[in-house]
């Protein structure tokens, strides 16, 4: 059950390559949690939104620039991923959008922070343990 914020510049993508980016990360995020990425219960369960900021309202070292970085934030239960599947999502993600922006000249194009969820603290009308989404998701 992970949830995907993704906060870009307006402009830096038309929608079909918004589509595009929430899409390959939801797969990867599934991948990494070792869901199978074709089961319609899993992919239910991938929430993601996607913020598109003006240019001028994100900053990287105290000022605007021309072309900012993206801010990709995934949201996973407690013990859904270890440090071995993190690595392997950080990774995806970092080639997913170097694939869709391309890397950007002497910076970091984007960040990837990765939030586990207290077990417990996920709810839906009542509240989901590891266990429960695990098995919502097929896993």
């Amino acid at each position: 059950m992970p949830y995907l914020q993704i906060i870009a510049p307006q402009g830096l993508l038309d929608k079909a390559a918004q589509g595009a980016l929430v899409s390959r990360v939801s797969d990867a995020i599934l991948a990494a949690e070792r869901a199978d990425t074709h089961d319609a219960a899993a992919q239910s369960l991938v929430w993601a939104h996607f913020v598109d900021l003006p240019q001028d309202a994100i900053y990287v070292g105290g000022k605007v620039i021309e072309e900012p970085p993206v801010r990709i934030a995934v949201h996973t239960p407690e013990g859904a991923l270890t440090d071995i599947t993190r690595c392997e999502l950080v990774a995806a993600i970092g080639q997913i959008v170097d694939d869709l922006i391309g890397p950007m000249e002497g910076r970091l194009n984007h960040w990837a922070m990765l939030y586990e969820v207290a077990d417990g603290n996920w709810g839906a009308g009542q509240v989901l343990r590891l266990a429960d989404i695990q098995t919502a998701m097929n896993i």
